[in-house]
């Protein structure tokens, strides 16, 4: 039996708009605390050198800025309901005067690595939560050295794994593959009766392959221009996106759920490198067939021919030919939807949230 546990999970930021790597952290919050174990997320104003200007009334600045944060944004993080066992802690600096004493200690991205390793013991065993290869955040020296600090690594696909031995030959690192909450990301409108449609994320990230899917859809309506296409996104499309796609800008998850995943029969995926891939993984778990590219963080559930159609990385005639496969063969897209729900559904955050919680028990 496991012994309850102080845990603190410590972001790069404070933001209020949704990002995939928060909500994998707040996942783990939410069953941990589940589980009996005390767990804090700590929200940082300032988490590197040079991140806000200094000035004579930091220290000023430092006693107000949780109270503001915390009267401006009521809840602090509305995209999600958080269990009731998780304290959400503005703190100006990750340093030990603002991070309460715990048994564990996360780093959550590559900006929260060193300030983490430089906390005391009493905040806790130091791990290094790792989703992806952050050098497109950060300068590659800055992010492979993080991965050579004294903090125990969590990877959430093989291909992080490998990269980990590589950078730090004989240092610790767990592979726990992500879970998805498939009470949320479920088939509401059965897939059969789908009208054929393509959906695709839309994100300003060069390694999102926005570019690449953009032109194969181009051909794709070209060829079948009576099949609706959907971009979804955070932020407000850009003038690249022609007008006969329609866009969806900022859904919550119910709207993400309901009226973009479950509208659609075919996700496309385009992405260069992804650290594992929520989007895609949501989108089947929804029950939409996945057309995406070949890339080590897709691998960790999409099979070419079997739950998947795929194609190389920056190969728009790849993404548009599979896309016609699709559109042209019913009985391939059934048979694909069908074996990449099924297997999605096997990566569940129960599964993910034991082995992390065995894991971080040192």
């Amino acid at each position: 039996m496991t012994r309850p546990l102080s845990i603190t999970f410590v972001l790069p930021s404070f933001v209020t708009f949704p990002i995939g790597g928060f909500r994998v952290v707040y996942e783990y919050a939410d069953r941990l605390a589940a589980y009996g174990h005390r767990v804090t997320i700590v929200f940082p104003r300032k988490i590197l050198p040079g991140d806000r200007p200094d000035s004579a009334l930091d220290p000023v600045k430092e006693l107000l800025w949780p109270v503001k944060t915390r009267l401006r944004h009521r809840p602090l993080v509305p995209w999600h309901s958080f269990h009731p066992g998780v304290k959400l802690h503005l703190a100006p600096r990750v340093v030990d005067r603002f991070i309460r004493d715990a048994d564990v200690v996360v780093a959550t991205g590559w900006q929260t690595a060193e300030p983490v390793a430089r906390l005391s013991p009493s905040k806790g065993r130091k791990h290094y939560l790792i989703q992806h290869y952050e050098t497109w955040s950060g300068p590659k020296e800055a992010v492979d050295a993080t991965w050579r600090l004294p903090l125990k690594k969590i990877v959430i696909s093989k291909w992080l794994r490998e990269l980990g031995r590589e950078l730090d030959p004989g240092g610790e690192v767990a592979y726990i593959p992500n879970g998805l909450d498939f009470d949320r990301f479920r088939i509401i409108v059965p897939p059969e009766s789908r009208p054929l449609s393509v959906l695709s994320l839309y994100h300003n990230f060069e390694f999102k392959g926005v570019a690449y899917a953009l032109k194969a859809l181009a051909r794709f309506h070209e060829r079948h221009p009576d099949v609706p296409v959907t971009l979804f996104g955070a932020e407000a499309k850009g003038p690249e996106v022609p007008d006969w796609i329609r866009y969806v800008e900022g859904a919550d998850q119910e709207a993400l759920v309901k009226d973009v995943y479950n509208r659609h029969a075919i996700y496309l995926g385009a992405s260069i490198t992804e650290g594992w891939g929520l989007p895609p993984a949501e989108a089947m778990a929804c029950g939409c067939a996945f057309v995406g590219t070949d890339i080590d963080g897709f691998r960790e559930f999409a099979v070419h021919e079997e739950t998947a159609l795929l194609c190389p990385p920056r190969d728009a005639d790849g993404l548009y030919r599979n896309l016609c496969r699709m559109a042209d063969d019913p009985a391939l897209l059934r048979r694909i939807q069908e074996t990449g729900t099924a297997h999605i559904r096997t990566f569940t955050w129960e599964r993910a949230a034991r082995v992390f919680e065995a894991y971080v028990q040192g």
